[in-house]
């Protein structure tokens, strides 16, 4: 097939599958707009590489070759399922099936001895040797998924210096059903919820010696704020981590492939393994038909396709911040630095001039992040650490378009695992180096923490 009808077959079929996707006129597309002034190619390729990304998968064998091979184990049928119009994703409500929402994720790794250090201080990804490294709950016909769970949430009361009370929950795991077995003694667990996907090429394409410029791991200055650097390892390669919670990918692609891999069982360049996250306990998944075929690279999501969602996420815009010379927003800036906030959050940040797309070079934005790895305290500890991160460490994440997330995919939900149902709950989470932040933040009076939220709100 021409590359031309392969890219009119990519099309069809993304328009098909984007009616059976969530679809509301009323919610804004401000995720997933492209760059003014991309290149005309780049235009349809973008418009392409949207539809495969809200493309619905089928299990194999299947007539349509270039849809099949979802699974056999899988969380969500659709990148757009978990992203929705680029969006973030959200928290089950208690006692709901866990995997009947598919943009929250149980990851799987290994509890170590605090006296542990691993060659480089980079910790291994080791999964659970029965349920891999993600929990998946659906699976293809004749296969067992691997169960489910619920959440239940433990509730408490902040009290801010003007006696305001806000309520904060924190999630727990529960399982329901395990299919394959128990868990091993030392596996441990993390919850996540799926992010926001606007500016990854612009974030991609910040020279590394800036973001390593940033750090300050012994705390030099003496400001309380310590960031590290993420580093990774890709075989034998040692790289700067940009992506995800804990900064544990290097690149847009290895990303998307990633998500592709263990969120819908495909095999991609990057993860060729048609069998997703598969274990060797799991003899029926791993005898199940693929979708590997001969004119997809001997794949299912092939070089192209992959290309395709690269560009798309690489070429998604972040929304213009609004309000600017509104008088609340500029006192809530004010309030914003005061607090410290920009020591992590940091406004300004610039490109390189290597990007494979031109509109993307030598290019000022305004993500606020700094990139690094911060501690954020035992409250908001993960199950286990990644690479470089320890439990209570987290890549800054950006705040830019954080106001607009409802109008977006219809969901408020902030922090790793989505227990902050708004932005006033996540700040009031922030603990560790973050901690003198929080403390601002509950000393200033109502009418001072709205205009720090309308700041917020704004970006």
């Amino acid at each position: 097939m021409t590359a031309y009808f392969r890219k009119v077959f990519f099309l069809i079929a993304g328009v098909y599958a984007s009616f059976f996707c969530f679809q509301n006129p009323a919610i804004a597309d401000s995720y997933s707009k492209p760059f003014v002034g991309i290149e005309v190619e780049d235009k349809l390729n973008f418009s392409i590489g949207k539809n495969v990304f809200q493309k619905l998968w089928v299990p194999s064998p299947s007539s349509t070759t270039a849809s099949d091979g979802l699974g056999p184990l899988f969380n969500t049928r659709s990148c757009n399922n978990c992203h929705i119009n680029n969006g973030r994703g959200h928290a089950p409500e208690e006692n709901v099936s866990g995997v009947s929402v598919p943009s929250f994720l149980i990851r799987l790794g290994k509890s170590y001895q605090t006296s542990y250090k691993p060659p480089q201080n980079i910790y291994p990804h080791i999964g659970d040797k029965r349920y891999g490294h993600q929990f998946q709950g659906h699976s293809s016909p004749g296969i067992q998924p691997e169960g489910d769970y619920y959440l239940t949430y433990d509730t408490h009361i902040e009290i801010l210096d003007d006696g305001t009370e806000v309520e904060l929950r924190a999630p727990n795991l529960h399982w329901r059903t395990l299919n394959y077995g128990d868990f091993e003694d030392s596996t441990r667990f993390t919850m996540l919820t799926s992010p926001a996907l606007i500016g990854m090429g612009l974030l991609e394409n910040i020279p590394a010696k800036d973001i390593i410029a940033l750090a300050d791991p012994d705390d030099s200055n003496n400001d309380g704020i310590s960031g590290r650097v993420s580093w990774i390892k890709n075989g034998d390669n040692i790289l700067l981590g940009r992506f995800g919670y804990k900064a544990s990918v290097h690149s847009v692609s290895a990303q998307n492939q990633s998500a592709f891999n263990n969120d819908l069982g495909l095999s991609t360049p990057l993860n060729p393994s048609p069998h997703g996250d598969c274990t060797a306990f799991q003899t029926e998944c791993l005898a199940s038909p693929t979708g590997n075929s001969p004119h997809l690279d001997n794949l299912e999501v092939d070089k192209q396709q992959a290309r395709l969602v690269d560009l798309f996420i690489s070429l998604s815009a972040p929304p213009t911040m609004r309000n600017l010379t509104k008088k609340s927003f500029l006192e809530g800036k004010r309030y914003f630095d005061d607090g410290g906030c920009a020591s992590c959050h940091t406004p300004k940040m610039k490109t390189g001039d290597y990007s494979e797309f031109s509109v993307l070079n030598n290019r000022t934005f305004y993500p606020f992040t700094d990139m690094l790895l911060h501690d954020m305290g035992p409250a908001l500890a993960s199950g286990f650490p990644s690479f470089s991160a320890s439990t209570t460490e987290w890549r800054t994440a950006p705040l830019w378009g954080m106001g607009l997330s409802d109008k977006v995919s219809g969901r408020v939900s902030f922090l790793h695992d989505g227990r902050a149902r708004n932005i006033e709950e996540a700040i009031l989470w922030h603990g560790g180096e973050a901690k003198q932040s929080q403390e601002y933040y509950k000393s200033l009076n109502q009418e001072h923490r709205k205009k720090l939220i309308y700041f917020l709100e704004s970006l």
